[in-house]
């Protein structure tokens, strides 16, 4: 993992005027982006959970290292499924459809869910709520999934 120093010096080489003299705005700039960057998960290095969720909010797919390739977590995106969409969900038993359709206008809105997936190369994968344990928050070897 980078330390702050480095990623600024990164970003003033990128973005300023490569002479090697960077003026006070120049650094804040770097400094700034680069603390920014620092708060995700980089491809190939290892972080700590809060960097996953920061990933995580990004649309990144995450991991913890020690899972090898089994399984990776993703954060669904906020959405409204329309009372003319609902009926036609396979996910909600028919029981639920009916009482939906009797409540508010019929819609739900799914926020902040997290999945666990099991990708399978064979047949269709498998996704489950995902739900951290302490062993997961405290970890600090959450990687990007490439």
């Amino acid at each position: 993992m980078k330390t702050l120093d480095e990623k600024s010096a990164e970003y003033s080489a990128i973005l300023c005027n490569q002479s090697g003299t960077y003026t006070k705005g120049e650094i804040e700039t770097a400094y700034v982006v680069g603390a920014s960057e620092n708060e995700e998960l980089v491809e190939g290095e290892l972080g700590d959970f809060g960097k996953a969720l920061k990933s995580l909010k990004k649309g990144r797919c995450v991991a913890r290292k020690e899972w090898g390739k089994r399984c990776f977590v993703v954060k669904q995106i906020n959405s409204e499924i329309d009372a003319l969409i609902v009926p036609k969900m396979q996910s909600l038993p028919d029981h639920a459809k009916e009482v939906l359709s009797n409540v508010g206008n019929g819609s739900i809105h799914y926020c902040e869910q997290c999945l666990l997936v099991y990708p399978d190369d064979t047949k269709a994968s498998i996704a489950t709520n995902y739900i951290p344990d302490w062993l997961d928050m405290c970890a600090n070897d959450w990687i990007l999934v490439v």
